[in-house]
């Protein structure tokens, strides 16, 4: 028995409770806590909570923050307080409450004794796997989704290229594609009962029933090692597509899941792609509601007053045409948050409060869909209440973990909230997500701020010449030269920061430290990140008024 604050915790026993009312608990999220407390004294890995709670299988990171948000909710605690579970960034995570452990010897004897019935329960589980690989594969067993067998990355020339590499490229590639709730993916376990040869496998592909089939090869060629890719449609084995990657040989290991995750993130579009017309239905079934959504979002691309009161204007219309279509109500949040946050809405807080009754209805109408959450977390963001921005954003990074706008969004609101720490691997992972994103741009600012932020200045630099380079529109030009200032005031190099804010100015010369400190008054930044911000443009040379 563990006993903190107004909480007992009995995990043998009664669960979590608060002033003796019992509060309820997924079991893992239980099994979570107990890890968390009885390991109070250190920071706990995430590796550490997957081998105890899920005994070592593979899950996505959305899984594990989900259990964690479900605890730290049951405590009446959040990820900006962080009263209880504490998050240290690439470590893991610590229970930082004090506790009071109460538990009797004889309880805590009695604990050990479920080790029977837990054997009983692993051979009931070796029983029910090995039922199932003894059970002939059927073929309707691969239900209407998308399916896909990842067959054995072959090593070509024998160039200094070990067959584990590419044995563990294919590995981890099936198990990050298995965590796509789009697809069904055959096991590397099956995959590694068949022979090696690449005709064998693909026959095995057929075999098994699946849609598609990805293969691949690996070789060293002058230094480098080179990887490529390919997806094949089946049963006839037309490719559909195929990319190169190419790297350095150091760090073979470090690159596994670079490349993985590069692969994924291209594989998944290009599957739904492929699918029959059943598999690429549009979001809306009436043709005009689908047109104007799709002419509002390409105007909400562009970062204009006009373009944004454009975007607006043609959801509205999308929404009224098919009253049932979720992405026209997102659509329509995400431009109305975009004029306040730049402050071309006259009307300011009226603005706000349609955007989230735009993402809110969009969430009511499809709860499953990431960009209705992301919509409203963005959306949230101005409002000042970090929970409910951060939450939704995090929800939608679960429904959808690989889509590169979204872990820009969420980044950005923890960068907001002066949560730089956690913003700094969600801005690196949209950037590796999505390398040439219409919205690169956008990426490589906010990677500069949180840098900014988190006091590397050199780093942050790096990340404002990158900007400058693929920044397109005078607005984005601006921010790059102020992001260059900012960094390079507090690197004391003032003759470069002068002449970097004179560049933006001549772009804007409406720019003042009295201009961005109103719109960030009315957007609710962190007030330390606008302090600091502004001290090193005010330092940089720009003007007070």
């Amino acid at each position: 028995m563990y006993r903190f604050d107004e909480f007992e915790f009995d995990p043998a026993g009664a669960g979590l409770r608060k002033r003796g009312r019992p509060i309820a608990l997924e079991p893992q999220a239980l099994q979570l806590l107990e890890v968390l407390i009885r390991n109070r004294a250190r920071v706990v890995s995430k590796d550490e909570l997957i081998a105890d709670v899920w005994h070592g299988r593979a899950i996505t990171d959305a899984a594990l923050n989900t259990r964690i948000r479900s605890v730290r909710r049951a405590l009446g605690d959040d990820g900006a307080r962080q009263r209880y579970v504490k998050t240290f960034p690439k470590r893991g995570y610590r229970f930082v409450a004090d506790v009071k452990s109460c538990m009797p010897p004889a309880a805590a004897r009695g604990r050990k004794r479920p080790g029977l019935a837990a054997a009983f329960a692993a051979l009931a589980v070796l029983l029910v796997a090995t039922l199932f690989w003894l059970w002939p594969v059927q073929n309707s067993a691969i239900d209407s989704r998308p399916s896909l067998a990842v067959l054995r990355f072959e090593v070509l020339d024998g160039q200094g290229v070990e067959p584990y590499f590419a044995d563990g490229l294919t590995e981890d590639l099936t198990t990050h594609l298995a965590r796509f709730r789009e697809l069904f993916v055959i096991s590397a376990a099956t995959m590694r009962s068949y022979p090696d040869d690449p005709a064998a496998q693909l026959r095995a592909a057929r075999d098994l029933g699946v849609s598609h089939a990805l293969r691949g090869s690996v070789r060293r060629d002058e230094g480098r090692i080179r990887i490529t890719a390919e997806l094949a449609s089946l049963p006839e084995g037309r490719t559909v597509w195929s990319e190169q990657f190419e790297r350095e040989p150091a760090g073979v290991f470090a690159i596994q899941d670079e490349i993985t995750r590069a692969i994924a993130g291209r594989l998944l579009p290009e599957i739904v792609l492929s699918q029959a017309a059943a598999l690429t239905a549009r979001p809306t079934d009436d043709p005009g509601a689908w047109d104007l959504f799709l002419r509002g979002r390409f105007q909400q691309g562009i970062l204009t007053a006009e373009a944004q009161t454009e975007a607006v204007r043609l959801a509205r219309l999308a929404a009224a045409e098919d009253p049932g279509f979720a992405a026209a109500r997102s659509l329509e949040a995400r431009a109305l948050g975009t004029l306040f946050f730049h402050g071309w809405a006259a009307e300011g807080r009226a603005v706000l409060d349609q955007a989230i009754a735009a993402a809110q209805a969009a969430i009511r109408l499809d709860g499953s869909d990431p960009q209705a959450h992301a919509a409203l977390g963005y959306i949230y963001r101005f409002t000042g209440e970090a929970e409910p921005a951060i939450a939704n954003l995090e929800r939608a990074a679960e429904l959808n973990p690989n889509d590169a706008r979204i872990r820009l969004e969420l980044a950005h609101t923890l960068d907001w909230f002066r949560l730089q720490e956690r913003a700094l691997p969600e801005i690196e992972m949209a950037i590796r997500l999505s390398p040439r994103d219409p919205l690169l741009h956008a990426m490589y600012f906010y990677k500069g701020h949180i840098l900014f932020h988190l006091g590397r200045y050199e780093e942050a630099l790096e990340a404002a010449r990158q900007m400058r380079a693929v920044a397109k529109g005078p607005v984005w030009q601006v921010y790059a030269q102020l992001l260059r200032a900012a960094n390079l005031a507090r690197l004391e190099r003032s003759q470069q920061a002068q002449a970097a804010v004179e560049a933006a100015l001549a772009i804007n010369p409406k720019l003042s430290v009295a201009a961005m400190r109103k719109q960030f008054e009315g957007s609710k930044n962190h007030p330390e990140n606008r302090r600091i911000w502004l001290e090193s443009l005010q330092a940089a040379g720009l003007p007070v008024e």
